[in-house]
C-alpha cells in the first residue's frame, strides 16, 4: 500500500524533463572543456543552493512548530504542495488515515461543485390539485414539494439569520394571490419524499446529532423551531407555517397543515429557487455549517446516486474523489459533515482534493468558500496581524479527539501552495495548542520563498467576492 500510494504521489507530482541540448559538432581542448565543465558545475551548485536551503529552513521550521505544540507523533499529518511548481515541500504522516472532522466539508463541496455547477439553484415546487372559482375560492389541497434546498425559509429568518437572498415561503403566498385565490377549502399538505426519512446520520456517535438540525427534504429555517430548539418534523412545519402565512395575507385556510405525498395528478403551480450553489456552499464551508453539509450529501444521493440516503450519497462522494485520482483505500466516508468518528481521510487525499480543485475552471468559486484567517468564519479570530491573515483560505474541523486544517495560501515570492493538517490526539485534544501549531504552520507558508520554476498559475487569479460577508448559519455548526 505504501508503494502504491507513494506512486500516486510522484504521477500527480511530476514533472516533464526537458530534452537534452544537441551536442555542439566541433570539438575544445580538453583543459578548455574541464575548465567549463568545473565553472557551469560551481554556477550550478551556487544556484541550488539558496532553494535547498530555503527548503529545509522551511522543513525545520514547520517541524518545530509540530513538536514544539506536542504534535509530532504519528497521530499528526501535513502535507504542503507547492502547485505553481507541482512538487512537494513537505511531507509528514501522509499515509496515515486519519479522522477529518470537518475538514470532511470539502469532500462534500468539491463533489457538490463538480456534479452541480456554481449557478445551481435547489427548487421547491407548489403542486394543486383542485379548482379555482371566479370568486376567488380554490378548492383542494395544495401540496408543497421539497427537493432538498437547505435554505428555504421565511422573509424574517433570512433578514435575521441567513444574510443573504436564497427561496422564501412567501413567494407561495404571493403566488397564489397572483392566481386570484382568496380562500382555500382545503389544507396544505408538506411532501419530503425526495429523501428517505432518516432524520439523522446512523454512524453519529449519541449526542451529535446535537450539532445537526434534523435532515429532510423539504425543510424550513435550517430546520429550527421558533423557540430555537429542533424541528421534529420539517415537513410539518412547512405545511403549518405557511397556513398560517395566507391566513395572515388574508387568505383562509379550512382544513389543518398534514404531511401527504404528493399524487401524480397534481399540476404544478409554481416553484421557487435557492441562492445559487456557490453562495451555499459560502454559507457551508465558513461557518462549518453541519445541516448544509448533511443536505447537500442527500442532495448528491437523490441525483446522481439513485436515492436520497446518506450511504448513497457518501457513495457519489467516493466515487468523485476516485475520478480525483483518489485510490477507494486511502479513506472512509460516513456522513457528510465530518461528525461521524469514522471517517477517515489522509493528507495525501486532501491535498490532491485541493490540488485538482484548483485546476478547474470554477476553482475561484470553491476557494471563494473557504474561511479566510483573520477575517470570517471559523478563522475570523485566528492569524490576525500576521502574512497569513487575508491570505490563508481554509476549511477547519474540529471533534473531541481532532483539530485540523487545510487549505490555500500564497507565498511571499507569489507561489500557490495547498496544505493539510490533521491532529488527532487520544481521547481528548488541546485545541489551543492544535491552533497555535497550525496557524504557525500557516504564517510560515504565507512568509515561504519556493524555489523552482512556476509552471502553473491559475486562471483567472481568484480574489475576494466583491462585497462578500460571512454568511449566517443555521445552529448546527460545528468547527
Amino acid at each position: 500500500m505504501g508503494i502504491r500510494r507513494s506512486l500516486v504521489s510522484v504521477r500527480m507530482l511530476a514533472l516533464p524533463t526537458p530534452a537534452s541540448a544537441a551536442r555542439p559538432a566541433r570539438r575544445r581542448p580538453v583543459r578548455t572543456s574541464v575548465c567549463l565543465l568545473i565553472a557551469t558545475a560551481v554556477v550550478a551548485a551556487a544556484a541550488a543552493v539558496p532553494a535547498a536551503a530555503a527548503a529545509t529552513t522551511l522543513s525545520a521550521r514547520l517541524t518545530s512548530a509540530l513538536t514544539a505544540h506536542g504534535f509530532g507523533g504519528s497521530a499528526t499529518g501535513v502535507r504542503v504542495v507547492d502547485l505553481s511548481t507541482m512538487t512537494a515541500l513537505y511531507d509528514r504522516h501522509t499515509a496515515t488515515q486519519l479522522l477529518p472532522a470537518s475538514n470532511e466539508k470539502l469532500v462534500t463541496s468539491s463533489t457538490a461543485l463538480a456534479k452541480w455547477g456554481a449557478k445551481y439553484r435547489f427548487k421547491t415546487e407548489m403542486l394543486t390539485t383542485g379548482t379555482l372559482a371566479d370568486d376567488g375560492t380554490y378548492t383542494g389541497a395544495i401540496f408543497i414539494k421539497g427537493f432538498g434546498d437547505p435554505t428555504l425559509c421565511t422573509a424574517s429568518y433570512q433578514r435575521r439569520v441567513l444574510h443573504f437572498s436564497t427561496s422564501r415561503l412567501e413567494q407561495f403566498v404571493t403566488a397564489l394571490q397572483n392566481a386570484g385565490v382568496k380562500k382555500i377549502v382545503g389544507k396544505v399538505a408538506g411532501d419530503d419524499t425526495y429523501f428517505d426519512t432518516v432524520r439523522t446520520v446512523s454512524s453519529w456517535n449519541p449526542g451529535e446529532s446535537d450539532d445537526c438540525a434534523p435532515l429532510s427534504a423539504l425543510c424550513l429555517n435550517g430546520d429550527l423551531a421558533s423557540n430555537g430548539g429542533r424541528m421534529k418534523n420539517p415537513a410539518r412545519a412547512v405545511a403549518t407555517e405557511l397556513t398560517a402565512l395566507l391566513k395572515k395575507a388574508g387568505i383562509p385556510v379550512s382544513g389543518k397543515p398534514t404531511v401527504y405525498p404528493t399524487p401524480a395528478k397534481a399540476l404544478l403551480s409554481y416553484t421557487v429557487r435557492s441562492a445559487p450553489l456557490s453562495r451555499i456552499l459560502a454559507a457551508m464551508n465558513k461557518p462549518s455549517d453541519n445541516f448544509y453539509a448533511e443536505e447537500l450529501t442527500k442532495g448528491l444521493g437523490a441525483a446522481f446516486g439513485g436515492g436520497g440516503t446518506t450511504v448513497l450519497g457518501n457513495k457519489v462522494e467516493r466515487a468523485f474523489l476516485v475520478s480525483q485520482g483518489i485510490p477507494a483505500g486511502h479513506f472512509r466516508l460516513y456522513d457528510g459533515s465530518g461528525l461521524s468518528y469514522k471517517d477517515r481521510l489522509t493528507t495525501l487525499d486532501l491535498t490532491v482534493l485541493l490540488r485538482a480543485m484548483s485546476k478547474r475552471a470554477d476553482w475561484t468559486t470553491f476557494w471563494r468558500s473557504l474561511a479566510v484567517a483573520g477575517v470570517d468564519g471559523t478563522l475570523a479570530d485566528r492569524m490576525k496581524g500576521t502574512a497569513a491573515c487575508k491570505n490563508v483560505h481554509a476549511k477547519t474541523g474540529t471533534l473531541q479527539v481532532a483539530s485540523n486544517l487545510s487549505g490555500y495560501v500564497l507565498s511571499a515570492n507569489d507561489h500557490w501552495l495547498c496544505f493539510s493538517i490533521l491532529m488527532n490526539h487520544g481521547h481528548w485534544i488541546d485545541v489551543t495548542a492544535a491552533h497555535e501549531a497550525q496557524d504557525a504552520i500557516a504564517v510560515d507558508l504565507a512568509r515561504a520563498k519556493p524555489g523552482g520554476a512556476i509552471v502553473w498559475t491559475p486562471s483567472p487569479v481568484p480574489s475576494a467576492a466583491p462585497g462578500a460577508a460571512t454568511p449566517g448559519a443555521t445552529g448546527s455548526t460545528s468547527e
